[in-house]
């Protein structure tokens, strides 16, 4: 039977709000422009209840490094869908804007709705040199019982664990991916489905880098440790502890974003993120980056 914790419950409805790092609210110059600006991660920026009412004649979304916001050396944004046209209306709506290739937020000091027909900025955000922004991160390695095992597990995001190179003999009648609160695995912990997104006891993986999603609304601030669980005789087949202070970014799904699926060639293609300190470096690649290449 699982139980899962009422405080685990509240915590997550408490957090249904986590978009990355707040910048800034847009100053509100022409044309309506409002609302909030989010850092997801090096290269990505979330608009929360963004509002323009669309009548300017050339307006775009530029980041740029100089002392103030235009479209000299500046670079523009495509929007939302991917286009690179004069931009829409909007009317409080959410929405997750890109970086161009080889740009993170390192590399640009503002953010701004500017129209070039009449050089003009409907509204914008500063972003500071000292931005924490959120970042994949390792932990520790998983090791135990029963042949359990792995590399370094990175939390790509709030919702998603990569857990390289995982060892479990499949002897264990009853073993399942578990978390919960506090600092060792318990009854009281919450099974987390497999791969392939099955609650069946595990089979045998030999060195096999998988993701994993953790279930409904349940985020890695919610839970102190991850490992593998006998749930038929309560054994702790290893584990891992997740930290208390961490800085990831949101998942997908926070972002109201879905992942896409290329039916014609049949393979998954998932936008995530680099982990810190990983091959792509430490700021990523950004929302639309790092592990679709596990699926290609």
């Amino acid at each position: 039977m699982i139980i899962v914790v009422g405080s685990i419950v509240s915590h997550v409805d408490a957090l249904q709000g986590y978009y990355g790092t707040k910048i800034a609210d847009l100053t509100q110059l022409h044309h309506g422009v409002s609302g909030s600006v989010y850092a997801v991660d090096a290269r990505t920026l979330f608009l929360k209840n963004f509002n323009y009412d669309g009548e300017g004649p050339a307006a775009y979304f530029y980041v740029g490094n100089t002392r103030a916001p235009g479209n000299k050396g500046a670079h523009r944004l495509r929007d939302e869908r991917g286009r690179s046209g004069v931009l829409r209306k909007y009317r409080n709506e959410d929405i997750t804007l890109s970086l161009p290739e080889g740009k993170t937020l390192r590399d640009v000091r503002w953010f701004s709705v500017w129209c070039d027909d009449f050089s003009v900025n409907f509204g914008d955000v500063v972003i500071p040199n000292s931005l924490d922004f959120p970042r994949p991160t390792k932990i520790g390695q998983l090791a135990g019982i029963h042949d359990v095992g792995s590399d370094q597990i990175v939390i790509v995001d709030a919702q998603t664990l990569l857990i390289p190179n995982f060892n479990y003999d499949g002897e264990a009648p009853d073993a399942k991916f578990w978390v919960g609160r506090g600092a060792k695995p318990s009854p009281q912990g919450i099974r987390i489905p497999d791969e392939n997104g099955k609650e069946t006891p595990l089979r045998r993986y030999d060195k096999k880098t998988i993701v994993l999603t953790l279930p409904g609304d349940l985020t890695v601030f919610d839970i102190g440790h991850f490992g593998v669980w006998c749930e038929a005789f309560t054994v702790d087949f290893g584990h891992v502890r997740i930290p208390d202070q961490i800085n990831v970014p949101p998942s997908l799904k926070m972002l109201g974003i879905s992942p896409q699926v290329n039916t014609s060639k049949n393979k998954r293609r998932t936008p995530t993120r680099a982990p810190q300190g990983g091959d792509k470096g430490e700021e990523g690649e950004g929302l639309l980056g790092y592990f679709g290449q596990l699926f290609n």
